[in-house]
């Protein structure tokens, strides 16, 4: 936290938001998804779907427990999604071959089109987002927030 700041709670307040990163981190990601969500709006689905089919697009076929570990989202949100994507065929649930209890979702065809047409404007934002910033700049921050992240999951 910057020295300078004090305890004051006048109405002109401190900044220290300005030095907290995790709200800085939550303010680029949340305007990089206001962003992206006119597009995945215009195809159908919101930020949490996206995030599922963004998942399953990138590991392949997983469980449940997998793809709540993956989007850090809860449980019942997850299969409340998944129930959505199933109806609208962008993916298929099949049971485990070693365990019954476990089902296995993977994307069907339609739901990779889909993930595939929307990447194209996500990976756009992306670019648009890091314009200016050099490559050595943003390969330390993937470094910079891979560690960060490894910190706070060993916590």
């Amino acid at each position: 936290m910057n020295p300078d700041m004090t305890n004051d709670t006048d109405a002109d307040g401190n900044g220290w938001l300005g030095d907290f990163l995790p709200y800085q981190i939550y303010r680029v990601s949340s305007l990089m998804n206001i962003r992206l969500s006119g597009r995945l709006k215009a195809s159908g689905i919101n930020l949490s779907q996206w995030r599922v089919l963004s998942v399953l697009r990138s590991q392949g076929q997983m469980s449940m427990s997998q793809i709540v570990d993956r989007t850090l989202m809860e449980q019942p949100t997850i299969s409340r999604v998944i129930s959505q994507l199933h109806n609208d065929g962008m993916v298929e649930r099949e049971i485990s071959p070693e365990d019954s209890r476990v089902a296995l979702v993977s994307l069907s065809e339609r739901g990779r089109e889909l993930f595939d047409e929307i990447a194209v404007s996500a990976v756009r934002h992306q670019k648009i987002a890091l314009d200016g910033v050099s490559k050595a700049d943003i390969a330390a921050l993937r470094r910079a927030l891979s560690q960060i992240e490894a910190n706070i999951s060993e916590v």
